[in-house]
């Protein structure tokens, strides 16, 4: 066979099978949290796991090949992976700016021939000008609007709080950490509140790392020293459940209203919070939406630096959502309805999710 019918014969191929090699996508997540819900060390909740639940689930319907490697809240091993995943030249790597930790290491390092893009954590906008400067591939971000989920967070709590009781409220802040954007952005939501209402008296605020132990051991402290506390405040749902945790042994769980962040499941048969603001775990899926748009057809779907507000309390219209989430990572859910690549696309919102499920 000449080489000149053999080219036909493979281009009529890729037509008749619907897809190119130009069109084939291999992406890798960094998943800074842990691999799997057993893990031991693992306090902070099952979140990250979560959101390459529904990646994965994603990257079937998109036909994306997706490769997910877990840094397990291991900072060093998060560089090794990122080294690692430069060296494997994926079309896309996709990284969290945990603590800063990654734009600090990409600053030292040479990956201006990966596509790098932001996913629920970027670096601040200084940071992405010294690493463009230096080199760094960086196409885009989707991240969700922390400082409204923070300040949300506080107002359905005080709503709670206030259809309860006359009493005036003593907050206990329970923040994630000192560095994360997210942690941060929660924190000036939460201060944006108090200084529109100041009837309300913040105690105390510390951070607890995200995690579940960290939740209760302070929470424990707290009581003890400040009962008037009728209120906690806490950056997610794992600081929550710690909280809820030592109320509980304290045998005061009706006396405080607790919430967080991140619509999780209580472990262990744990107590529901009063409180939970959610729904920035399915954009890991609406990433790679964005990737597979971009990579299909670049002109029409550039990559861009996106702040979504994508953030809700729990409520009975949701919590279907909510449950799939926490069970099926969404796979009775077609991702690929979401993508800018189909003449019917729908926007990739938590009301369109909640109509996909009921199809």
């Amino acid at each position: 066979m000449s080489l000149f019918k053999l080219y036909r014969l493979l281009t009529f191929t890729c037509l008749l099978l619907g897809s190119c090699s130009a069109y084939a996508l291999e992406v890798i997540f960094i998943n800074p949290g842990f691999s799997n819900t057993e893990n031991a060390q693992n306090s902070t909740g099952n979140f990250w796991f979560d959101v390459s639940k529904i990646m994965q689930n994603a990257a079937t319907d998109l036909d994306v090949t997706l490769t997910i490697k877990y840094a397990n809240r291991n900072h060093i091993l998060m560089k090794e992976l990122i080294q690692q995943a430069i060296n494997d030249k994926p079309d896309y790597l996709i990284l969290v700016n945990e603590k800063n930790v990654t734009s600090k290491y990409l600053s030292k390092i040479d990956s201006k021939h990966v596509p790098i893009y932001f996913l629920l954590n970027r670096p601040s906008p200084a940071s992405l000008d010294m690493l463009r400067k230096n080199g760094t591939n960086i196409v885009g971000s989707i991240t969700p609007n922390n400082r409204v989920a923070g300040k949300s967070l506080m107002q359905q709590l005080y709503k709670k709080f206030t259809n309860k009781t006359t009493t005036s409220a003593h907050i206990l802040a329970l923040l994630g950490d000192y560095a994360t954007p997210a942690s941060i952005m929660r924190t000036q939501g939460l201060m944006d509140f108090l200084a529109q209402t100041p009837q309300v008296t913040l105690i105390a605020k510390e951070v607890a790392n995200w995690s579940e132990q960290e939740g209760f051991t302070k929470t424990l402290a707290y009581m003890h020293q400040a009962p008037e506390i009728n209120i906690i405040w806490c950056a997610n749902d794992a600081i929550a459940f710690g909280a809820k945790r030592a109320l509980k042994q304290l045998n005061m769980q009706s006396q405080v209203i607790v919430g967080g962040i991140n619509w999780e499941v209580p472990p262990n048969n744990g107590s529901e919070l009063d409180v939970s603001i959610g729904g920035h775990v399915l954009l890991g899926a609406y990433a790679l939406v964005n990737l597979f748009d971009n990579h299909t057809q670049p002109k029409l779907s550039p990559l861009l630096h996106r702040s979504v507000d994508i953030f809700d309390p729990l409520t009975d219209e949701n919590i279907p959502l909510y449950k799939a989430i926490n069970t099926t990572g969404l796979a009775e859910i077609n991702f690929i309805q979401f993508s800018k690549t189909r003449a019917d696309w729908h926007k990739f919102t938590i009301e369109n999710l909640l109509l996909a499920l009921e199809q």
